[in-house]
């Protein structure tokens, strides 16, 4: 959400460009493909990008007409920094992104903890960096429209999927000019927490969900603090709950802050309960300069997977497979090594290099990482 005073793609520091939906004469020309993705995100872009390392044509497919709005996701790991190496992407991120090793936590105002993550000259990235997923989109788009192999349709819904009887899916597909049909040997689910796609084939998430909601809310203010992530608990602004601070390029702070139970998610997203929350928080860091409210939303915390990230020719990647709380934020970098994975494994197998059983091995290696961040996150919790 934004303010009443701008649009929803009106942002104090990002220019978010507008995509055409297909040509009419080009989307009909092509009607199958190699590997079809469902959701050009962060995720469904690495996997793109993955695949076509292998040498592996796929069609992105997306019903929105631009990138993902506010920063959402982002913290991006060192293990990521090295996927987005091996893609060839990495340039932008390491000239745009904040680097941190340290981590605060206070109690009541009281600093009770710093650490330090583990980190040395010797490595190539830092332990993590801090980067809006805007530009992380943006970035990974440019290697995406960089590639011949890579075909990206924009305002394009995925409104149906079917196995088809010679070993493919068909994708049923509505863009501006009308619905058609798109065959796939293989499909890959990259289309988030309320995957579409999970609905189409009658998947559900299984799990746990932690007590708490969340709002995030973006602001650009001139604050010498340095990149290090700031958590309070039972702070004054926030009596019994817990407030995260980062700060992120173009002086954007990302405040996540913890509702009570009294609290509405409807009143506590409306703009001026969001900024008087915020207010009160830039009181308890000691700040008292001017600031600009930039971007707000809500989220729980929840651990949720599918049983098995396959379903047939259908794979589920990143959100659409699996919702990790924020606490060790591993979504999107939990997400960018399944991209990664399947995107290799599929592009072997397609390219001649291993049996299709190699595709056997995605669930247990990737559901295995996701319920160790399960593990983690619940103790953080």
């Amino acid at each position: 959400m934004r303010p009443a005073s701008r649009n929803k793609t009106e942002s104090l520091y990002f220019d978010y460009p507008h995509f055409d939906a297909p040509q009419l004469a080009a989307r009909n020309e092509r009607q199958s493909t190699q590997v079809a993705i469902v959701g050009a995100g962060p995720i469904g872009m690495t996997a793109a990008l993955a695949l076509a390392r292998e040498g592996i044509s796929s069609v992105l497919f997306d019903a929105k007409s631009t990138f993902n709005d506010g920063s959402r996701a982002i913290c991006i790991a060192r293990p990521s920094y090295y996927i987005l190496e091996q893609l060839g992407a990495i340039k932008p991120f390491l000239e745009k992104s904040l680097p941190w090793t340290t981590g605060r936590t206070f109690y009541r105002g009281r600093q009770i903890l710093e650490f330090e993550m583990p980190d040395s000259a010797d490595e190539k990235y830092r332990p993590m960096y801090n980067l809006q997923q805007q530009y992380i989109e943006a970035f990974l788009w440019q290697a995406v429209d960089a590639s011949d192999l890579i075909e990206t349709r924009w305002q394009s819904e995925v409104t149906g999927v079917a196995d088809h009887e010679d070993d493919s899916v068909m994708l049923t597909v509505r863009d501006p000019a009308g619905e058609y049909d798109f065959c796939a040997e293989w499909v890959l689910a990259c289309d988030g927490a309320r995957s579409p796609m999970r609905k189409l084939r009658g998947k559900r998430l299984q799990g746990e969900n932690f007590e708490g909601r969340y709002v995030i809310a973006d602001i650009q203010m001139n604050h010498d603090y340095p990149t290090i992530r700031r958590a309070l608990f039972d702070p004054d602004c926030r009596p019994g709950g817990t407030v995260l601070v980062h700060k992120q390029p173009e002086n954007i702070w990302r405040i996540d802050y913890q509702l009570t139970d009294e609290e509405s998610t409807e009143d506590a997203l409306l703009e001026h309960t969001v900024r008087s929350s915020v207010a009160a928080v830039l009181k308890d860091l000691e700040f008292d300069g001017p600031w600009e409210l930039e971007w707000w939303s809500v989220y729980t915390a929840n651990t949720l997977a599918l049983d098995d990230y396959r379903d047939g020719r259908v794979f589920f990647v990143g959100d659409s497979a699996h919702i990790v709380p924020i606490f060790g934020v591993r979504g999107l970098n939990n997400g960018l090594a399944d991209a990664a994975n399947i995107g290799w494994k599929l592009g072997w197998v397609l390219k001649g290099r291993a049996g299709t059983g190699l595709l056997d091995s995605y669930t247990p290696e990737r559901r295995g990482a996701t319920l160790d961040v399960f593990a983690n996150a619940t103790k953080s919790a």
